[in-house]
C-alpha cells in the first residue's frame, strides 16, 4: 500500500479518464491482490501491472497496466518493464500473455510488435464510445 499514491500519481500523468486510467479502488484492489503483481521503475517513471487469469481450463496472463511517465519516454523503461513482466509471468507457469492497447497509439502498437505481441482482434468502445481497442497476444 506504500506504493498507492506514486502509482495514482503516475497513472495521472500517463492516462485520461478514457484512456483506461485507474482510480484509487482499483489500484488498491491490485496492489491487495494474490493474483496481481506492480513492477515498478525508479521513482514512479514507469510501472506495469500483471495477472494471473484463468477460465478453470486453462491459464493466461495478462498485462492489465503499462505506464511510463512522458518525462521518462524513449529511454528503454518500458522494455525493461515487458522484460520483467515476462519473467514474472514465466515465474506463475503461464505461456500466454494478452493485453490491450488503444487502437491509435501508435507508440505503444510498435513497441508491443517488437517485444514479440501479435494483434489478435479488435474491441469496439473498449476505452469509451468510439474508443476502440486492438487485442494483443504474446506466447512466452
Amino acid at each position: 500500500m506504500a506504493d498507492l499514491e506514486g502509482l495514482l500519481a503516475l497513472e495521472r500523468r500517463c492516462f485520461a479518464g478514457n484512456e483506461g486510467l485507474f482510480n484509487r479502488r482499483q489500484v488498491r484492489y491490485l496492489l491487495t491482490s494474490p493474483r496481481a503483481a506492480w513492477l515498478v521503475a525508479g521513482d514512479f517513471a514507469g510501472a506495469a501491472c500483471c495477472l494471473r487469469a484463468g477460465n478453470g481450463r486453462q491459464r493466461w496472463g495478462r498485462l492489465y497496466s503499462l505506464a511510463v511517465d512522458p518525462a521518462c519516454r524513449k529511454q528503454g523503461i518500458a522494455r525493461a518493464l515487458l522484460d520483467a513482466s515476462f519473467s514474472w509471468f514465466r515465474a506463475q507457469d503461464i505461456g500466454l500473455v494478452r493485453a490491450e492497447v488503444k487502437a491509435d497509439n501508435t507508440a505503444a502498437r510498435t513497441l508491443y510488435a517488437a517485444m514479440g505481441f501479435s494483434e489478435a482482434g479488435r474491441i469496439v468502445d473498449y476505452y469509451g464510445a468510439g474508443e476502440t481497442a486492438v487485442k494483443l497476444i504474446r506466447r512466452l
